[in-house]
């Protein structure tokens, strides 16, 4: 079922392709060289130009004659290209982006929450008085001794 999903699918992306690269191309070889390639027309009085003898010499001759030749070449490659797009992406992309013109203007930021920030003067303080808390308290009576001892030679 998957496999017949992705033919008919890839089936209508070729007709799709088709009609419109055939308008455009249409358009610019008539706005280019006055020839319209899908009227019998204009097939015809290129028939009859090179039945009586017509050269292609010039420039322009040269340049239709390669462009209609190139065609089929820039119908599949447009066509593989075409087949790579995200339609439903597309399809969504004016939703989303007035969705985010008409939210790009409310106040609801995201809170933001900064944490330790410090001079470095405060960290140096603050651990200065974690080690004066870590440190053990001087025993009263070795001071006591020391300074008794310090007297008595001093005297």
């Amino acid at each position: 079922m998957k496999k017949i999903l992705h033919f008919l699918s890839n089936l209508f992306l070729a007709l799709l392709w088709t009609w419109i690269f055939v308008w455009l191309t249409d358009i610019l070889f008539i706005l280019l060289w006055n020839f319209d390639f899908t009227s019998a027309q204009s097939w015809q009085i290129v028939i009859n130009y090179w039945n009586n003898g017509g050269v292609i010499k010039t420039a322009s001759d040269i340049t239709l004659f390669i462009a209609l030749l190139l065609l089929p070449l820039f119908w599949y490659f447009g066509w593989r290209r075409l087949r790579k797009v995200k339609f439903l992406q597309l399809a969504v992309a004016p939703i989303n982006m007035l969705y985010r013109l008409l939210n790009s203007g409310s106040d609801k930021s995201e809170r933001i929450v900064i944490r330790n920030i410090k001079s470095s003067q405060q960290r140096i303080d603050d651990i200065k008085s974690e080690l004066d808390g870590i440190k053990p308290a001087k025993n009263q009576s070795s001071q006591g001794i020391r300074s008794n001892i310090i007297n008595k030679r001093t005297n």
